[in-house]
């Protein structure tokens, strides 16, 4: 499973990977297919690198016979990118990306990189180590983006769980969400986007309420499929747990649970049919969270970048 640092294009014969923090390095290759790579190999890596992949050898430094492919390329694996791992929070103040002006960027990007996908032959992209994708799209460079506005720190406990009258708070906090657990727009990608507290009601009964924040735009008149609907684990430090399914109330994904077990708890939101990740949620992944929002706030103030900005990017600028 690709992590939130990794853009990864799939390609004929295999696929393709750069880090998000230095996307002008060399891609990563990962050739199951030799044959059908080498209807791009010689493209993105050179004639040589072609040979040597061939002779069994790595393929060593690349050097594109055809430039405005290699930075097409690059560019669309860093647009699949922002389409999965874009950080979007309204607690954050990070704007989302307009779904429709990423998917129509990505949709020209894949017409201009038809070769790496079998779909073209050498003769059609005679010309393009002279032209392409650099053109359009400019420098990296971009204007810096108007004032934001202050991040909404607050609205995780505002739209966070209540007791009622009747109730005793025992505990409350917040914490954020695994995002490789959920597709993207789901949930609010900040860290304090769920909130809980834990209740002891007038019968005696105590409980865990949970409220996350939910995706830009999301609220509960936005009909949400059965299969995307988000539940909550709740685990407690004897490693006893419980399920809350959640439901949407207003812009919050909402749900209660008995109190699993004693102890500190910890907090998963998924969906059951996404695969559990290859590591635990620790602080190494809070860490990658964190560089990914800073990532995003530098593009969006107009921090100049090996990618110019998506067209997406440039209108979530005036939102910033």
């Amino acid at each position: 499973m690709a992590g939130a640092d990794s853009a990864v294009l799939e390609v004929a014969g295999g696929h393709l990977t750069w880090t998000v923090w230095d996307i002008a390095a060399d891609p990563v290759a990962v050739l199951d297919d030799l044959p059908a790579a080498q209807g791009w190999l010689w493209a993105l890596y050179g004639e040589a690198a072609a040979l040597r992949a061939a002779s069994g050898e790595p393929l060593g430094p690349a050097v594109p016979a055809l430039p405005g492919l290699a930075r097409a390329a690059r560019r669309l694996a860093y647009a699949h990118w922002a389409a999965r791992w874009w950080p979007a929070s309204v607690i954050d103040g990070i704007p989302p990306l307009d779904d429709r002006l990423l998917t129509a960027e990505i949709a020209e990007l894949e017409q201009e990189c038809e070769l790496l996908s079998g779909g073209e032959e050498y003769g059609e992209y005679r010309e393009y180590g002279e032209h392409g994708a650099s053109e359009e799209y400019g420098d990296g460079g971009a204007a810096t983006s108007p004032a934001g506005t202050p991040p909404r720190t607050d609205y995780a406990l505002a739209a966070g769980p209540g007791a009622s009258a009747s109730a005793r708070v025992l505990a409350r906090g917040t914490a954020g969400t695994d995002w490789r657990r959920v597709p993207p727009g789901l949930l609010d990608a900040s860290e304090q986007a769920l909130s809980w507290e834990i209740v002891r009601s007038a019968t005696r009964r105590t409980e865990v309420e949970l409220s996350v924040v939910a995706g830009a735009g999301l609220t509960d008149r936005v009909p949400v499929p059965a299969q995307l609907l988000p539940r909550a684990t709740v685990t407690a430090a004897d490693g006893s747990t419980a399920q809350a399914p959640l439901r949407l109330t207003d812009d919050s994904w909402t749900g209660t649970t008995e109190l699993p077990g004693a102890g500190p708890l910890t907090f998963t939101v998924h969906l059951p049919a996404f695969p559990d990740p290859p590591t635990p949620d620790d602080a190494a992944q809070r860490a990658l969270r964190e560089r990914v929002r800073a990532l995003a706030r530098a593009r969006l103030a107009g921090v100049p970048s090996d990618i110019a900005p998506l067209r997406a990017e440039r209108a979530a600028e005036q939102e910033y």
